[in-house]
């Protein structure tokens, strides 16, 4: 058990009483806290536990790194564990694992940080500075062998013992409109996306054959009027323009939707491909315009934020009539999905307003509540990898689980592969995870078709005109569109979990698995992009047991026979130099044909097939 001291912070002097239970269920430990003063406890740290963990070797730390996202960081001293943390885990001397995943409870949020005594410490906050107490569920941990066990099974238990209404992925329904390919305008169009564009990019899909078969249209399509007298000729003035702005109203801008948005979705329809709409949570990122008609017909429905802007109140029922104006008017016109972005905004500007549990469980029932009844909960989350979003969307099934996708930039590559992998650690234990969109005709193209076929989310890309490649795209898409999906969350193998890859002259691998398979891809991500090294085995699957197998190179079909025990050495050069391989146990290929092509990641056999190999 973990040697646990508890206590609160309160904002002037005052009496106080501090009481922590465990309660273990199986191999799990509850850790519950209940504090209270007289006097009122700080919102930014109310309580806090401090931990200690004796025999530690190394951590993982997977932290809010901005106000959106998630990234790991890795470490040997509990000091430098990052602020922010919202699941750990740790490897001991004696070989041994512990995890430790932080909840989001009725008011509390919770939180590991490092501290100066060489302590791991829980901080319990609730961005509200009117309550005397602190009690609830503050964080589960277990330790043993396998860190991908009891993730899992936090993750499980921390939902049970809440009991908000909140789902693990495996109870969440996979929209089939997700299983086949998609596109964004985003990359493509940006802020200045018109129907007359979106047109043209659909005819080229149809001139490629390729099997696009939803669109997204992004940010930013609606109503924007300070858009009209606000030019700009670089990124940087692009997101000035963008962050400065706020929406009018809840239609299509008329000047590049002339004929509105009904009729361009009605025509992109036409061409065999089902529309979502994307927003923010706030209607733009400057919230709502309070000369426009939003304000004017739902004035009633917003708040001021601290900062000035105009958005929907927290409160569930406001929020809601929010949401199910906004959703009304977008499935009037066709629309058959949703990405709402923005989400993890609710320090920024509910701070103050209510605890922050409260907070965001209302506006997500009222996000969820109106996506479910306009678009049957077919929904990206965007934007919302913070704990308080994560722990308290109740059905919809995917999340976005990195930053934006930096076109031609192989240094973004090594931080949207970690950000991904390790985010499906923790968030892959409650959502399908989106590894974003990507350009088929990027350098890193192949290397970023291979991470969303591993994925097991939704596959879509966001190419310019006329720089969409067909070659690129087919290889993990069936001839109907279809798209080819495992499973499972594409994880870190136990091998790299603790290890700092770009760092420590090792390859980098993350793996998934097929019904009979297992599905490996190594990478270079060095931060000097000096060679690497390591090896590939049978063992880096999770869930599969060290037997005789193949290991098949997807790319020059090269076949390797392991016997029980041994591995396949590998060095990687460059970033460019990277592998993806089958491990097939033996006893589903003596003496068969295994039969696949270039497209078969899932390991199932399809009408057009070819590349026989024969594995004896």
């Amino acid at each position: 058990m973990l040697k646990m001291e508890g206590y609160l912070n309160v904002i002037e002097e005052g009496f106080d009483r501090v009481a922590i239970t465990e309660e273990l269920y199986d191999n799990i430990t509850a850790v519950y806290f209940r504090g209270d003063a007289n006097v009122c406890l700080d919102s930014e740290f109310g309580a806090g536990i401090d931990i200690e963990i004796t025999d530690m070797k190394s951590w993982m730390a997977n932290y809010r790194s901005c106000e959106f996202w998630c990234s790991p960081e890795f470490g040997s001293q509990l000091e430098n564990v990052p602020d922010e943390t919202q699941g750990f885990i740790y490897e001991k001397t004696d070989g041994s694992f512990g995890v430790i995943l932080p909840v989001v409870s009725e008011k509390y949020k919770c939180v590991l940080c490092g501290n100066e005594n060489g302590k791991l410490t829980a901080k319990l906050f609730s961005w509200y500075d009117k309550l005397t107490y602190c009690h609830g569920l503050a964080f589960l941990y277990a330790e043993g062998k396998n860190p991908f066990e009891m993730m899992a099974d936090c993750a499980r238990l921390g939902l049970k013992l809440l009991n908000n209404g909140c789902r693990t992925r495996a109870e969440r329904r996979y929209p089939e409109m997700f299983e086949y390919l998609g596109w964004c305008s985003w990359d493509a169009f940006q802020i200045r996306v018109t129907e007359g564009d979106l047109i043209t990019k659909c005819q080229e899909f149809a001139d490629k054959n390729i099997p696009v078969k939803w669109a997204i249209i992004d940010d930013m399509w609606g109503e924007v009027r300070d858009f009209y007298e606000a030019p700009y000729d670089t990124p940087q003035g692009m997101s000035k323009v963008m962050h400065t702005s706020k929406l009018y109203s809840f239609k299509a801008d008329p000047r590049r939707f002339p004929n509105g948005l009904k009729n361009c979705i009605d025509n992109i329809n036409k061409f065999g491909i089902k529309v979502g709409m994307w927003h923010p949570t706030t209607g733009y990122w400057m919230g709502i315009d309070p000369d426009g008609e939003i304000y004017k017909d739902y004035k009633d429905c917003l708040i001021q934020a601290e900062s000035g802007h105009y958005l929907h109140s927290y409160e569930q029922d406001k929020a809601y009539r929010f949401y199910n104006a906004f959703h009304d008017y977008l499935r009037e016109c066709g629309t058959e999905f949703i990405k709402i972005d923005n989400q993890s905004m609710t320090n920024r500007f509910y701070r103050g307003l209510a605890p922050v549990g409260e907070v965001a469980r209302n506006f997500h029932n009222a996000m969820e509540a109106s996506v479910g009844q306009h678009f049957d909960n077919q929904m990206i989350n965007c934007m919302g990898t913070a704990s308080e979003d994560m722990w308290n969307r109740a059905v919809s099934p995917i999340s976005r689980c990195s930053g934006d996708f930096k076109p031609e930039n192989k240094e973004w590559f090594t931080k949207h592969i970690m950000q991904c992998s390790y985010n499906c650690l923790v968030q892959g234990q409650f959502y399908y995870c989106d590894w974003d969109m990507w350009w088929s005709d990027d350098a890193q193209g192949v290397k970023n078709s291979v991470l969303r076929a591993m994925s097991g989310g939704p596959v879509y890309v966001s190419d310019e005109l006329g720089r969409s490649i067909k070659e690129k795209i087919m290889p993990i898409v069936y001839s109907d569109g279809k798209i080819i999906r495992l499973k499972e969350s594409a994880r870190p193998v136990m091998e790299c979990l603790l290890e700092d890859c770009e760092h420590n002259g090792k390859i980098f691998k993350v793996f998934n698995k097929t019904e009979n398979a297992g599905i490996i891809a190594a990478f270079n991500i060095d931060e000097e992009e000096k060679a690497v090294s390591g090896k590939v085995s049978i063992t880096d699957v999770y869930g599969m047991a060290d037997e005789r197998c193949a290991i098949v190179d997807y790319f020059t079909k090269a076949v390797t026979v392991l016997e029980k025990g041994e591995k396949l050495d590998l060095t990687l050069e460059n970033y460019d130099d990277f592998r993806l391989y089958y491990v097939i146990p033996f006893q589903y290929m003596a003496y068969i044909q295994y039969t696949y092509r270039n497209t078969s990641l899932d390991g199932k056999q399809h009408d057009h097939q070819e590349n026989t190999v024969l594995l004896d």
